[in-house]
């Protein structure tokens, strides 16, 4: 796939080698601040080329202190066990690794146009479109169901860790705290992962740990796409209030109005805002049975893709096991004269 924007073009699925310090050091321009990409909570990355072609390398943190390295260490044994597994259109493939001395390295794809969360920005140069941010919900949603379909969980789903090209096709990456086995997943709920911001209600107070963590933090990944408010936004959302805890009233009343990015106010569809809404709020449900699945997540999103924001499936894929959404919740003709006005 070749990106519209500028061309780049994806890695062929299945090239793979192990790389020497040496090449990584002298693709990255000695990991110059000029090639900087970003800085994550497992180190940082740099763009590079070799032999043509972009890539991205991770430069995981390995310091003097002891517990840091066993910890670095295995956030790099997670991420290249797991990226080693997958193939699908929705998440990076990985190059190669290097492991050499005290160097920890992850070199995947390079994804050309940034993180959503330098989309999110509200002085952003240019702002996302609600169908391209309909887009990218779609993509992260697809990539995520992958994962669970192949028993891995993701653990730090928020907006830094999906990729866009330039055309906002998605790209899931940063697979530092994936869990791909029961027994890892039985070790994580000792120490929980992840940004707080993002982190369930059940996995934050117990520990426990499920595909539906996962579902919880796409839910609030989908509320920064429809509010364009980033859930760390003290300015916006005050010193103590998170953006769930903002907009969960809102949620509650359907008042869709009140939580729709302003930028876009009057370039939206109405009718997939109210869907769009409805579906965060139930991937946000605090109680995690009553949450949907990654699939019934996809259903959902296609339906809306699509303009079927009236359909009786989409009623009922936007339906937890434990609650249904009666005929009253369908879009009205007062709710669009409401938000348009």
């Amino acid at each position: 796939m070749i990106c519209g924007g500028c061309k780049n073009r994806r890695p062929r699925i299945g090239w793979k080698r192990e790389f020497t310090y040496a090449e990584l050091y002298a693709a990255t321009d000695g990991f110059s601040m000029k090639n900087f990409l970003s800085e994550g909570g497992c180190g940082s990355v740099y763009k590079g080329q070799i032999h043509g072609m972009n890539i991205a390398v991770k430069q995981h943190r390995i310091n003097g202190n002891t517990n840091n390295n066993m910890q670095g260490d295995k956030e790099f044994r997670s991420e290249v066990d797991a990226l080693s597994k997958v193939r699908h259109e929705n998440v990076v493939v990985m190059l190669g690794s290097c492991s050499e001395g005290n160097h920890r390295l992850l070199v995947y794809e390079f994804v050309c146009n940034g993180s959503l969360n330098q989309h999110l920005h509200q002085h952003c140069r240019r702002t996302l479109s609600w169908e391209n941010r309909i887009k990218v919900a779609m993509g992260a949603a697809r990539g995520l169901l992958y994962l669970h379909d192949n028993n891995i969980i993701h653990r730090d789903m928020t907006p830094n860790n999906i990729l866009l090209t330039h055309d906002f096709e998605t790209l899931l990456g940063d697979f530092g705290l994936a869990i791909t086995s029961e027994e890892e997943r039985e070790r994580s709920e000792e120490c929980v992962g992840g940004d707080e911001d993002y982190v369930a209600p059940e996995y934050a107070e117990d520990g426990k740990l499920s595909t539906k963590t996962d579902v919880y933090s796409f839910g609030v990944v989908l509320l920064q796409l429809i509010t364009g408010i980033r859930a760390t936004d003290r300015t916006r959302l005050g010193p103590t209030r998170s953006l769930v805890e903002w907009a969960r009233p809102f949620l509650k009343e359907k008042k869709c109005g009140s939580v729709i990015d302003k930028r876009i106010m009057e370039a939206h569809d109405c009718h997939q805002l109210y869907w769009m809404t409805r579906l965060a709020h139930s991937c946000l449900s605090q109680n995690p049975h009553k949450r949907l699945t990654m699939a019934q997540v996809v259903e959902a999103l296609s339906h809306i893709a699509e303009g079927c924001t009236c359909s009786e499936k989409l009623k009922n894929c936007v339906s937890s096991s434990h609650t249904h959404l009666s005929s009253s919740l369908l879009i009205s003709a007062s709710y669009a004269t409401q938000t348009q006005g």
